[in-house]
C-alpha cells in the first residue's frame, strides 16, 4: 500500500523545503519524480526500506478547487493568514490534515518577530500541530552589505507559542542555525538549535506516533534561548533570568501569567509615540495609561497591564478624557479583572496598512492567555471610509481587512482616537464578532489542475524544468516565487567544491538593479560557468523594459561585495564567511518568463525587455503547457538548444525553439 501525502505551499520552495524535511523525517532512501507529474503539481515517488509514499506538490493557495485552508479556519475566531505549509495525507479521497509549517528566513527581530504570530494563533485553534521555523545566528547588514548586529526575538515572543500551546494544540518555535552564524553565535545558542526536536516531532506526526516527549525537549530549548536573551539583555527591558525561571512555572502549573506579573514582578512601562498626525487626547491616552500600567514581561513592547489596584484611578482619567464612552463599553471596562491593553498603530502617515501590526494582537492573546480582558487602542491614520464601515458594519470591515480582522478575533474591546476619525470609536467583542461564521464541509480533495493558471505556475515549471532535467548540468542558487523570503543567492564553485551564499537580499541594489526572481547556474556550454538570471511574470504587459539589463546589474553588484557564508558542496552545515568573489569568473544571461495570454503579446516582449532569451508559456484546455524559448544573443541561444536537446521531467511539457 502506497501512502499518499500531499505538500499545499505558499509555492513551489515552501512544498520543496516541506519535501526535503519529509525525507529526512522518514528516512526516505530514494526518491523521484512521477512520470504522471503534471506542470501544476509535481508529484514525486519516495521509498523506505519498509514503506511506499507519494508525495505531491500543490503551490500557491486560493487557487484550486478546493481551499485547503479552510480545514485551518474552524473556529470564528481564526484569521485568513496562512501558514507556509500544509501536509495532508490523503485516505479515501479525503485530504487529512497533519502538520502546518511556518519558514522564516527574516531576521527575527522588532515587528518582524510577531507579524507571523496570527498564522499559529489561527492554526492552533484548529488543533493542528504548528511548527514555526526562524534562524538565530543572523546578521542585519548596512546598505553596503556590511554586519551590523545580530537581531533576535524579544523573548516574549516564543514564551507566547509557549502559553498558547498549553491552551491548544502544539504550536511553537523551531530555532535553526542560520548560515550567517558566526562562532561566536554559534557556542551562545548550542543548547537552542533545535533541529533534531524538528525531524523527531514530524517523524512522529506523519507515522501517527505520540511526540510528547520530543515537544517537551523542544520547549526546554525555547526556554533555554529565553533565558540567554534575558541574561544579555541591557536594563530592565525584560524579565530577569529567575523571573522568567518563575513565569515558566506559573503556565506549567496552568495559572495566570497576568496575575503572576501584577502579584510580584511588575515591570516598568511607558507607551511612547512619535507618528505625524497623533491627536492629542491619544497622548494623553498614553500618558495616563504609563501612569497606572505595568509591562508584560517588558518595558518596550506595545502591551501592558493595569492591574486591578490601578484600575479605579485609571477609568476615572479615562472617563474625564473620553467623557462619551457608551455605558456598555464603560461596564466592560470597569470590571474588577486585571485588564490588558494592546496598543496599534495600524497605519502608517498615508492611511496604508501596517503590515507587522497583524500579528500583534494574536500574540498578546498567545501571551496572555484566553481568559484575559484585552481592549485594543488603535491610533493610526486608517483611511476615513475606515470608520463609517467600523461604525455600521465592523463585522464586514473585519472580513475584508486582515488587520482589523485580526484585531477584532484576538480582541475583547477596541477603542479608536485617529487623526482621521471625527469621533472616538469604542466597541465591544459582542458587536464585532461573526456570529453566523460555519466551518466548511471538511471531506473533500484537491483536483491536480487549478482553478486559475497564474505566476505561480510559471516559476513551478521554471523550477522543476531546470532542478529536475537530464542532460545538462544546472545548480538553483535562488527561486523566489510570490511569497517567497529572497533570503539569500548561492553560487558553486566547482573548483573548491565549496557553496557560497549571499544573505539578506536587498531588493534594489544602489544601482537601481532588479533582484531576479530565479538565479541559475549552467556548467558546460562556455569555458566558464554562466550566472543565468530570470524575471516571471504573470503577463506580457508585467513585465518591465529592459529589465535584462538589470538583472545582470544585480549580481554585477553583488559579486563586488564578500558572501555571508559558505559550506561544503552537498554538505548541511553552513559557516559564517566573507570570501570574495569575481565578476571575471562568470559568464552572465538573463531572461524573461511569461504567460501567452493573448494576440501580440510575444511581440510586445519581445520588443520590451531587452534578455537573452524569453520563456512565452501557452496552455492548453487539457491541462498540457508548451513553452515557446525565443534567443537574442549566441549565449542565450546556447542555453535555448541546451535546454530543448536536454530530457524533460514533465510528460505534459513541450519545449520549442522559436
Amino acid at each position: 500500500m502506497i501512502r499518499k501525502l500531499n505538500i499545499h505551499g505558499d509555492n513551489i520552495v515552501e512544498c520543496e523545503r516541506a519535501f526535503r524535511l519529509c525525507k529526512i523525517a522518514l528516512c526516505i532512501e530514494t526518491s523521484s519524480i512521477s512520470k504522471g507529474s503534471t506542470v501544476f503539481c509535481p508529484r514525486y515517488n519516495a521509498s523506505t526500506k519498509t514503506d511506499d509514499y507519494f508525495f505531491t506538490f500543490f503551490p500557491g493557495y486560493g487557487r484550486w478547487n478546493k481551499d485547503i485552508l479552510s480545514l485551518l479556519h474552524t473556529e470564528k475566531d481564526s484569521l485568513r493568514e496562512a501558514p507556509d505549509v500544509v501536509i495532508t495525507e490523503v485516505v479515501k479521497e479525503i485530504e487529512k490534515p497533519l502538520l502546518a509549517i511556518e519558514y522564516c528566513g527574516a531576521l527575527p527581530a522588532g515587528n518582524q518577530a510577531w507579524q507571523r504570530s496570527g498564522r499559529g494563533y489561527s492554526t492552533g485553534k484548529s488543533k493542528i500541530p504548528y511548527l514555526y521555523i526562524a534562524e538565530l545566528g543572523g546578521y542585519e547588514l548596512d546598505s553596503n552589505r556590511n554586519r551590523k548586529a545580530a537581531r533576535t526575538p524579544n523573548p516574549a515572543i516564543p514564551f507566547s507559542y509557549i502559553t498558547y500551546s498549553r491552551e491548544h494544540s502544539m504550536v511553537l518555535p523551531i530555532y535553526e542555525k542560520s548560515p550567517g552564524c558566526d562562532e561566536e553565535s554559534e557556542r551562545l545558542y548550542q543548547d537552542v538549535f533545535s533541529e533534531k526536536q524538528l525531524v523527531e516531532i514530524v517523524e512522529c506526526i506523519l507515522l501517527g506516533k505520540d511526540y510528547s516527549e520530543a515537544e517537551k525537549e523542544l520547549e526546554n530549548k525555547i526556554i533555554k534561548f529565553i533565558l540567554i536573551k534575558a541574561k544579555t539583555s541591557k536594563g530592565t527591558v525584560t524579565l530577569s533570568e529567575e523571573q522568567w525561571k518563575k513565569a515558566y512555572n506559573v503556565i506549567c502549573d496552568n495559572e495566570s501569567l497576568i496575575t503572576f506579573l501584577c502579584k510580584d514582578n511588575p515591570v516598568n512601562w511607558k507607551k511612547t509615540a512619535y507618528i505625524e498626525g497623533l491627536t492629542k487626547t491619544a497622548q494623553r491616552f498614553m500618558n495616563i495609561a504609563s501612569k497606572y500600567a505595568i509591562g508584560i514581561t517588558s518595558s518596550k513592547l506595545p502591551m501592558c497591564i493595569i492591574p486591578n489596584s490601578n484600575k479605579a484611578e485609571f477609568i476615572r482619567e479615562v472617563n474625564e478624557l473620553y467623557p462619551k464612552l457608551n455605558d456598555n463599553f464603560n461596564k466592560w471596562l470597569s470590571k474588577k479583572d486585571n485588564l490588558v491593553i494592546t496598543w496599534i498603530m495600524g497605519f502608517k502617515p498615508r492611511g496604508d496598512d501596517a503590515r507587522p501590526d497583524r500579528g500583534l494582537a494574536p500574540f498578546v492573546r498567545m501571551l496572555t492567555g484566553k481568559n484575559a480582558d484585552i481592549l485594543t487602542f488603535v491610533y493610526g491614520p486608517a483611511p476615513t471610509a475606515t470608520w463609517k464601515l467600523f461604525e455600521e458594519n465592523p463585522i464586514k470591515l473585519g472580513t475584508t481587512n486582515g488587520l482589523w480582522e485580526a484585531i477584532f478575533s484576538a480582541s475583547d474591546a477596541v477603542l479608536v482616537d485617529s487623526a482621521t476619525s471625527k469621533k472616538k470609536l469604542n466597541i465591544l467583542k459582542e458587536e464585532f464578532q461573526n456570529k453566523d461564521f460555519k466551518p466548511v464541509d471538511k471531506n473533500f480533495s484537491v483536483n491536480l489542475v487549478p482553478a486559475k493558471i497564474g505566476e505561480n505556475d510559471v516559476d513551478t515549471i521554471l523550477h522543476t524544468l531546470l532542478t529536475q532535467i537530464k542532460g545538462i548540468n544546472i545548480f538553483e542558487g535562488m527561486c523566489n516565487p510570490p511569497g517567497g523570503d529572497w533570503s539569500g543567492i548561492s553560487v558553486l564553485d566547482k573548483k573548491n567544491k565549496r557553496e557560497y551564499r549571499w544573505l539578506s537580499l536587498p531588493r534594489v541594489s544602489q544601482t537601481e538593479a532588479k533582484r531576479p526572481d530565479h538565479v541559475f547556474q549552467i556548467f558546460g556550454l562556455a569555458d566558464k560557468p554562466i550566472l543565468f538570471s530570470v524575471e516571471s511574470k504573470e503577463g506580457a504587459r508585467e513585465l518591465e523594459t529592459e529589465i535584462g539589463e538589470r538583472l545582470n546589474r544585480y549580481l554585477y553588484d553583488l559579486l563586488k561585495t564578500p558572501v555571508n557564508a559558505e559550506r561544503k558542496v552537498n554538505a548541511e552545515n553552513w559557516k559564517y564567511s566573507d570570501y570574495q568573489l569575481s565578476k571575471d569568473d562568470f559568464l552572465f544571461a538573463s531572461a524573461a518568463a511569461y504567460i501567452c495570454m493573448r494576440k501580440g503579446d510575444f511581440e510586445l516582449v519581445e520588443n520590451k525587455v531587452g534578455c537573452d532569451i524569453i520563456f512565452s508559456y501557452c496552455f492548453g484546455d487539457d491541462g498540457k503547457c508548451t513553452i515557446k524559448i525565443s534567443s537574442y544573443s549566441k549565449l542565450g541561444k546556447k542555453i535555448a538548444e541546451a535546454i530543448c536537446k536536454a530530457e524533460s521531467p514533465l510528460e505534459n511539457l513541450s519545449l520549442v525553439v522559436v
